[in-house]
């Protein structure tokens, strides 16, 4: 048996040499995945801040010395509806990329076949 050990710095077959390109790829389609996951939920907390804003709007209007107007009733109301259309297509976003998260993952489970 031989007593080689490769100088420091070089590659060998544990540390830069076979197999290092596939554990590359994997690192590189599960930070993929992970931009995928924060975009989604930016999209949901973005919706959520908006419809924080009008809960503190409302708490504004209780103490207010006049009764909301008719506008600003409908003023709110159609804010409200913005968000919850803006959650509904961040959830719609989510779900399209957990199938496509799904799919990366079991093509990243999929034993090689090939050098």
């Amino acid at each position: 048996m031989s007593d080689y050990t490769p100088p420091v710095g070089q590659p060998n077959y544990i540390s830069g040499g076979w197999g290092n390109k596939q554990a590359k790829e994997t690192a590189l389609k599960i930070d993929h995945i992970a931009d995928k996951a924060k975009f989604g939920i930016e999209m949901l907390g973005t919706g959520l801040d908006g419809i924080d804003a009008i809960e503190k709007e409302l708490i504004e209007i209780s103490h207010a010395p006049q009764p909301p107007t008719q506008e600003q009733i409908r003023s709110m109301a159609h804010r409200l509806d913005a968000h919850q259309k803006q959650l509904q297509l961040a959830l719609d976003r989510i779900k399209d990329m957990m199938t496509d998260i799904e799919k990366e993952t079991d093509a990243i489970q999929k034993p090689r076949t090939s050098w």
